[in-house]
């Protein structure tokens, strides 16, 4: 699959417009969706796997993340989910959730690994995570995304990891450490985790991106690829200096076009 996704934007929607407008900008290699997304983008239920069809036929041979459906589904329906999908497109990549406190997940990347079956392991929010997470990928045939959540990371720092009365509820847990304090600092380290441990097919993927400037601060944080809603995109395009400064430019020409 190319390009290497070495440095990447995928789009963050199931939105076919949006999605036809942005590939055809050259910017985004990719697209990722989830169950909220095509709530949020208004997709029936009816519609769910024609609207999937359509974004693979328009991204070509462009990776498409899709989401299992739920958590709750036993191994073997998990994998029989994960064929199914990926049947619909060449291009399908499985997002794959790490459950908490089960081996369900990790036994699943496993089995789709020997279906050949590409994976995006989601829902991310430590390092440690982040480390299971490549560790059960590494040896896959193909190319194997894992999403930190960028946003709802800062949350779980702020609202779980960050308390003494949640650490001492979860003392398995341990303390919270410097690198789960902020995003930035997971993204570092699962870097040099996969460039250490020599794991070339494990791609780092920043989602859950609430800004423009967040996305900035994940590709400097040495993310791989970024995944972004539209209205975000729409955001790095924008500075209220450049507009000041095309203003001034375009006045300038009308100037000098009225100077004989």
């Amino acid at each position: 699959m190319n390009p290497p996704f070495s440095r990447s934007i995928f789009i963050d929607s199931a939105n076919f417009s949006e999605i036809q407008k942005w590939n055809a900008t050259g910017v985004i290699d990719g697209v990722t969706t989830n169950q909220f997304i095509f709530l949020q983008d208004k997709i029936k239920s009816k519609d769910y796997h024609k609207t999937i069809k359509k974004i693979c036929t328009e991204m070509h041979e462009k990776p498409v993340s899709v989401e299992l459906n739920n958590s709750s589904l036993t191994e073997k329906e998990m994998i029989r989910e994960s064929k199914e999908l990926s049947e619909l497109a060449e291009n399908i990549i499985i997002k794959i959730p790490l459950i908490p406190d089960t081996v369900k997940s990790l036994k699943v990347i496993q089995a789709l690994g020997q279906l050949n079956i590409a994976v995006n392991i989601t829902l991310m929010m430590t390092f440690e995570q982040m480390v299971m997470a490549i560790l059960a990928s590494r040896t896959l045939p193909k190319t194997t995304f894992v999403s930190l959540l960028w946003g709802r990371s800062q949350e779980d720092y702020t609202k779980y990891h960050s308390r003494s009365d949640f650490m001492a509820k979860y003392p398995q847990v341990g303390t919270s450490t410097e690198i789960n304090s902020h995003p930035r600092n997971i993204i570092r380290c699962a870097h040099d985790f996969i460039n250490e441990g020599g794991y070339d097919n494990v791609k780092i993927i920043a989602g859950s991106i609430r800004t423009a400037a967040m996305a900035g601060e994940a590709f400097a944080a040495g993310t791989n690829i970024v995944t972004i809603t539209p209205d975000k995109l729409t955001a790095m395009l924008f500075s209220k200096r450049t507009w000041e400064t095309i203003q001034q430019f375009d006045e300038a020409w009308k100037e000098l076009s009225r100077r004989r």
